[in-house]
């Protein structure tokens, strides 16, 4: 398994995870401006082909964060959107 940073975009993230001979997980990377941008970072791996997220900080410092935890779950295991995940956090 190979933790890596997200791209920036679905289509050069899909190209990496392609590349990759063993499954990919994005890391969290920095603290994130917002929770939208969290989510969205995760539900674009996971659409590229990520198979998981090791995220730290944008959960340990999150207000809440078993609900944060919770919300990149539904993301990583019911491929739910991020919108839903949002309401999760409310």
């Amino acid at each position: 398994m190979v933790k890596t940073a997200y791209t920036g975009t679905v289509e050069e993230y899909r190209s990496i995870v392609k590349a990759c001979p063993v499954p990919i997980v994005v890391m969290g990377g920095p603290k994130m401006e917002n929770d939208k941008d969290v989510l969205q970072m995760v539900k674009n791996s996971v659409d590229a082909g990520a198979v998981g997220g090791a995220i730290g900080r944008n959960i340990w410092q999150h207000k809440d964060p078993a609900k944060m935890a919770k919300a990149i779950s539904k993301i990583i295991h019911d491929n739910i959107t991020v919108e839903k995940a949002l309401k999760i956090l409310e």
